[in-house]
């Protein structure tokens, strides 16, 4: 068993009248993911986009110029994240030595710098504004035992940024964004056996690997914008959990109900021929089960199935 309580915050995208007002109010909404148990608390897209985005507002695209050329504005947010003791993601559009990026920075409840993911795909507009396309990642960014994969607002549009980093063991991706995502999320969850973590001002989500939503909050709520509730969308996802295809798989669910019991529990996705094995037990792991069972995981038989075909049509021609 391994569960970690995920929070995406749906921080208002309204006009500020600076960027250190934005900051106050995230810094208030962090202490309040912190309050309600969360590991770790993801915000939307480009904080440093600081104005509103309302019909012919000539200060939508007004970036923080400070915040552009280092992390030094959001110190007081990376403190408050070290004094309640939880890990945040912070979004931002930031100058590197090889050019402008609109990228998330990953901090641990210490403090200390994990990583960072940049957009691969931004946007025609972005591109136009001078945002540079980003490569897919030589690496993942590691928290607490787990492998963080990235993806940044119209990256959704682009499957391949889910296939490239789950390729090399993306098991929580992370995606702060200023769109909904599309449904398409729900299907990346699915089909690389991954939670995703969306943080979006309207309407953040929570998506476990089975594809269902655990949690959503946002400023399209009524009840939110007339000042009640919280933008938080926080759930519990336990790690120790994998899919399987009932293809072989499935002759062995007796044996390990027989011999687990309430240790562990599968539940059947009849419609996608999965079922889904999680650990409730800090006694045993599902790497153990798989290693015991002689089990392969619903992603690896499919790598496995498209060698096969692939070195099938290799003979034939």
């Amino acid at each position: 068993m391994n569960i970690k309580r995920l929070a995406a915050i749906a921080l208002s995208y309204r006009d500020y009248p600076d960027f250190d007002s934005k900051l106050q109010e995230a810094a208030r909404w962090l202490e309040h993911a912190a309050c309600i148990g969360s590991d770790i608390a993801v915000f939307p897209e480009a904080m440093n986009l600081y104005c509103g985005d309302g019909e012919g507002n000539p200060r939508t695209l007004t970036i923080s110029e400070a915040a552009l050329d280092s992390l030094t504005p959001v110190a007081m947010l990376i403190d408050c994240a070290v004094k309640n003791s939880i890990a945040v993601v912070i979004p931002l559009i930031i100058k590197e030595k090889d050019g402008l990026f609109n990228s998330f920075f990953v901090f641990s409840k210490s403090g200390d710098w994990l990583g960072h993911y940049r957009k691969m795909f931004p946007t025609p507009g972005e591109i136009k504004e001078g945002v540079k396309i980003a490569p897919a990642p030589d690496k993942l960014i590691e928290w607490e035992g787990l492998k963080i994969g990235g993806a940044i607002c119209f990256d959704s549009q682009f499957e391949e940024v889910f296939t490239s980093q789950s390729a090399i063991g993306a098991n929580l991706f992370i995606m702060p964004s200023l769109w909904p995502g599309g449904d398409q999320l729900k299907l990346y969850a699915l089909r690389y056996s991954a939670p995703i973590v969306l943080a979006y001002p309207a309407w953040s989500r929570i998506i476990d690997r089975d594809g269902q939503e655990k949690a959503a909050a946002g400023y399209r709520s009524e009840t939110l914008r007339f000042g009640f509730g919280s933008p938080i969308a926080a759930a519990d996802i336990n790690f120790d959990r994998q899919s399987f295809h009932l293809q072989d798989n499935q002759r062995k669910i007796l044996e390990i109900e027989h011999k687990y019991g309430a240790k562990v529990k599968i539940v059947f996705d009849q419609g996608n021929c999965l079922f889904y094995l999680e650990s409730c037990s800090h006694e045993i792991t599902i790497a153990d089960i798989m290693a015991e069972f002689n089990m392969i995981t619903y992603a690896q038989y499919m790598v496995e199935c498209r060698q096969f075909y692939h070195c099938k049509q290799g003979l034939e021609t």
